[in-house]
């Protein structure tokens, strides 16, 4: 599989040593020259220096023949406007977007992104798991 990852901070990182482990080819685009150098360090030439809302970028990293592509950056009109222009320019097969604002959700999804990640409600679902248990226990022990 083919990935292209705009954003190569914690999460697109943490994605992209994960894929390449897993023995997939990746690009990493991000802005960020230190970023994209620490990534190389550790994983070889796999980034691309530049902005990823920028057609030129999105072809030299090979969004063209991308099976995925996925957008981690805290801006959700960079990942909006960078997953619309792989899938409508370059023909990703599959767009995946991380959503910062749980408000744009709807509107990545009827914009056609095919996979959205909503941040917000992930971290508080795993919180309210969490307390869930934390209560069942507090009962047990009352009990």
């Amino acid at each position: 599989m083919y990935a292209v990852i705009v954003g190569a901070g914690r999460i697109g990182g943490s994605l992209a040593r994960w894929l390449v482990a897993a023995g997939h080819e990746v690009a990493v685009i991000d802005w960020d020259t230190a970023r994209c150098g620490a990534l190389e360090d550790q994983l070889g030439s796999i980034s691309v220096v530049g902005d990823g809302t920028e057609e030129s970028i999105l072809g030299k990293a090979g969004a063209n023949r991308a099976d995925v592509f996925i957008a981690t950056t805290d801006r959700d009109d960079q990942n909006l406007m960078a997953c619309q222009i792989a899938k409508h320019r370059f023909g990703a097969a599959r767009t995946i977007s991380l959503v910062n604002i749980p408000d744009h959700d709807p509107l990545f999804s009827l914009l056609g992104i095919d996979q959205t990640i909503n941040i917000t409600e992930l971290i508080v679902d795993r919180i309210e798991e969490h307390l869930g248990g934390m209560m069942f226990e507090e009962l047990d022990s009352a009990g």
